[in-house]
């Protein structure tokens, strides 16, 4: 793909703000950027953004780096790359950068949460006995990852707030990833009058509530107030990133946690075809981008068109 292509594409779907994200090549950034703030405005960036040249073996991710690594130099690269984010987004006026905070030190169950789920067992005394164990593991092994995040997030909130951009901390998919539950306050806390925020992914938490690990609904309740943004897509079973509407979450549910100001973003990933990303954008801007709780006392809502790219 090339930069400018890929800009007139989003346009021609009928966006106008967009978030930029790790797949995302310095090249195709350079070939992108004299449309940006300008046909296309840019709200947010996932970190790490762009592609780390010397990673171009690898495929882009949000976990390139381990923020939560007790590595010390692969932390500091974690860090240094991430302060690159922040530098670009604030040469782009954006919002917001995201942040993957990494994992704890563990085996990751995922095989064993999905055998359970696709036989039926996980709420049963076989699940709730499996969730139990596995929980059990996770405290005892994350303390030392989540102090690394910690000094990680120190540096990366000096810098972002030193740029005016905000950091969003994201919700994970996976069980043994930072931050769960507790961890998201823990750290919340700790940079209270800071520059990090909380950010909401729709289907990470849809999947672990199909876990029985979390219910997405106290995730919002307890942490919407500090909340920055959110990722909208759809999730069937354990499978994400499909369009809106076209799944199996509530989206009533998650309307009224939508204030005005809050950046929204569509996050469906390359198996959903064109047909059907439209057919989710209809929706997304019906159940969210236009609903009451998103529009601001009738000025230009900028939220109205937002996708990832």
């Amino acid at each position: 793909f090339q930069g400018d292509e890929i800009v007139s594409d989003i346009l021609e779907l009928g966006f106008e703000w967009v978030e930029l994200e790790y797949r995302i090549t310095n090249s195709i950034y350079q070939q992108m950027k004299p449309q940006l703030n300008k046909a296309l405005k840019v709200l947010s960036i996932h970190n790490f953004f762009p592609k780390p040249e010397e990673r171009t073996h690898e495929k882009g991710s949000g976990d390139l780096f381990l923020l939560s690594s007790t590595d010390r130099d692969e932390r500091s690269a974690a860090v240094e790359y991430s302060i690159r984010t922040i530098e670009h987004a604030s040469d782009l006026e954006a919002r917001a950068v995201i942040l993957h905070l990494g994992h704890v030190d563990m085996p990751n169950p995922v095989e064993s949460f999905r055998e359970l789920h696709l036989s039926g067992e996980m709420n049963q005394s076989e699940g709730l006995a499996f969730i139990s164990e596995q929980r059990r593991i996770r405290e005892n092994a994350h303390v030392k990852n989540l102090d690394a995040v910690l000094f990680s997030l120190e540096r990366l909130n000096r810098e972002a707030e030193q740029k005016g951009v905000s950091l969003g901390i994201e919700n994970r998919y996976h069980f043994h990833e930072i931050p769960d539950f507790e961890e998201i306050g823990t750290i919340l806390r700790e940079f209270e009058g800071g520059s990090i925020r909380y950010w909401h992914d729709v289907g990470h938490a849809a999947v672990q509530e199909n876990l029985g690990i979390l219910r997405q609904k106290d995730l919002l309740d307890a942490y919407s107030e500090k909340m920055i943004g959110m990722h909208l897509h759809d999730v069937r079973g354990l499978d994400d990133h499909f369009s809106p509407g076209q799944g199996e979450i509530e989206y009533g549910e998650i309307r009224p946690f939508t204030k005005p100001g809050l950046i929204k973003i569509l996050e469906t990933h390359s198996k959903v075809e064109r047909k059907e990303l439209l057919q989710g954008v209809k929706f997304i801007r019906k159940e969210i981008w236009e609903s009451p709780q998103t529009k601001d006392d009738g000025k230009k809502n900028q939220n109205s068109g937002a996708m990832a790219l």
